[in-house]
């Protein structure tokens, strides 16, 4: 559990002014958020507050350490943008072949060295980076054919 206490106070204190910057910001006093931050006392803090720092600051690390905690990994969707569909298909595709061919050649002796496993996951991480940007290719066709009405506010 002090990897994600670590994240917090991390996060609180490399932002600019620290927890007196922030703190105001989410209706709380800097030394009650120094106080979450390191779990002192009966002082914790509470994953809405958690939500609007990470939000306030940019900041992915306390998401991140949670994710991490719980065996998963963070990936952030891109934004809506127009785009060649097929293009991005090919690119998906080609991705994903890469990430087979990475998977095949490591594993055909039986064994994954630490510098397989690390290109197997580069190679993932570019498959699903592909496949996220097809995605939000196809969000922003679906959005752009709604009546003018039924689109979201930019």
């Amino acid at each position: 559990m002090s990897e994600i206490l670590d994240a917090a106070y991390g996060l609180v204190h490399d932002y600019p002014g620290g927890a007196l910057s922030l703190a105001p910001r989410i209706g709380k006093s800097a030394s009650t958020l120094s106080h979450e931050c390191v779990a002192s006392g009966t002082a914790k803090l509470g994953l809405v507050d958690a939500l609007k720092l990470s939000h306030l600051t940019g900041d992915m690390r306390i998401l991140n350490t949670f994710a991490a905690a719980c065996g998963c990994v963070v990936l952030p969707m891109p934004e809506a943008v127009a785009g060649d569909t097929f293009q991005e298909l090919a690119a998906t595709a080609r991705e994903f072949g890469e990430f087979i061919a990475a998977v095949a050649d490591s594993a055909a002796d039986g064994r994954i060295t630490a510098n397989e496993l690390a290109h197997i996951d580069r190679e993932l991480t570019q498959m699903l980076s592909a496949s996220q940007h097809l995605r939000a290719t196809l969000a922003a066709m679906h959005e752009a054919g709604k009546p003018a009405a039924l689109r979201r506010a930019a």
